[in-house]
């Protein structure tokens, strides 16, 4: 799957389209709402898939592109003592995005009340996706 083409299921689903792959599904729960936490993970995608081809940007540009809301969320590098997932620090969450690391695409997400069911395309396990559902996490706050 090419960078467009992940950008177009994140923006517009798979239009019913066969994964050529294997796909797994996450799940969140969303005290604000499913299509806000959809609106919210989209937004910041979309800025990172952006990027995706051509040099990565640096810490700077990413604070810079990505929206406010989500950097705010994310804990100063400063202040990581040790590995938690509770909150991410934004150098360790952009370095997770890189094209080469990520060993999955997004193929598309449903919204059901306050569930949000994002699925994804597993190129190769194994897979790590701490960093998305972290994203699914805060998305839905």
């Amino acid at each position: 799957m090419t960078p467009e083409e992940e950008l177009t299921h994140l923006r517009q689903g798979a239009g019913g389209a066969e994964p050529p792959g294997e796909l797994d599904v996450l799940e969140v729960e969303c005290a604000g709402g499913a299509e806000l936490a959809l609106r919210r993970a989209r937004e910041v995608l979309e800025v990172v898939l952006q990027r995706a081809a051509g040099e990565w940007p640096d810490l700077t540009e990413w604070r810079q592109a990505l929206p406010a809301w989500f950097v705010a969320t994310c804990v100063d590098d400063a202040q990581v003592v040790e590995c938690v997932l509770d909150r991410w620090s934004l150098r360790a969450w952009v370095y997770w995005f890189q094209p080469h690391l990520r060993r999955w695409r997004w193929w598309d997400a449903e919204v059901s009340g306050r569930t949000l069911r994002v699925r994804v395309l597993v190129l190769s396990r194994p897979y790590l996706r701490g960093a998305l559902e972290w994203l699914l996490k805060v998305s839905a706050r």
